[in-house]
């Protein structure tokens, strides 16, 4: 693993304990809405958000990256980062599929099991969180024990739910808040504070990612984003 990718990782690990504990364990109550199968959208992806993304401009530059010829380079980077290029290569491939930027997706990810696909949190109301994104099984009921814990499974059903609420959301934020407690709860205006500091760690991990990125691999004269 590259020194710096450790040192950034081993950064990230401190700070978030120190500052909000033992992440895992029993969390405050939340509003869990079921997620409906009908929402996840049948069309192709990349024409379902054909208007947002001609709304938001130009492509997240390393998912564009991802796309066009570097696909290589940013798979290499981020299974440093999360040490695992089967996760890496799962969080990819359906961040593209759903038109998330890498960074955020990988923030998420961090923030909600530290990339451990066996990460479990059971909530005040008796629901139960699973794995890698944390998917509640009261919003998706129909996932068995075992597909929660499967990577591919809790990656491509976190990520089209996130694109839900992104879009639902109408922005970043929003759709982070959206994902956290409940699309109704932000409607009305009841984020608690909790959910604010959650949103405030998974940008700043963001922005960590990016700035990363665009130092080992953007501005390195050594490395090509091109095959």
């Amino acid at each position: 693993m590259n020194p710096k990718l450790l040192l950034f990782t081993v950064i990230l690990f401190i700070s978030t304990w120190s500052f909000s504990g033992s992440h895992f364990g029993e969390r405050e109550e939340v509003e869990v809405i079921p997620v409906q199968e009908e929402i996840f959208p049948r069309l192709d992806p990349a024409l379902y958000h054909a208007a947002v993304i001609n709304a938001a401009g130009a492509p997240d530059p390393i998912l564009a990256a991802y796309r066009n010829g570097g696909k290589e380079k940013v798979l290499s980077f981020f299974s440093a980062l999360c040490g695992s290029s089967e996760f890496a290569a799962l969080i990819l491939n359906n961040a593209s599929k759903y038109d998330i930027a890498p960074a955020l997706a990988f923030a998420l990810c961090w923030e909600e099991s530290r990339y451990s696909r066996y990460a479990v949190n059971r909530n005040k109301n008796g629901s139960v969180d699973r794995g890698l994104f944390q998917l509640n099984d009261l919003s998706f009921p129909e996932l068995s024990a075992d597909d929660f814990f499967n990577p591919e499974i809790n990656a491509r059903r976190a990520m089209a739910h996130l694109r839900w609420c992104l879009d639902n959301g109408g922005s970043e934020l929003s759709g982070l808040a959206m994902y956290n407690v409940g699309v109704n709860r932000v409607k009305r205006g009841d984020v608690p504070v909790r959910t604010l500091n959650y949103i405030s760690r998974i940008v700043g991990y963001r922005n960590g990612i990016e700035a990363l990125f665009n130092a080992e691999i953007v501005k390195r004269p050594d490395i090509s984003l091109l095959r």
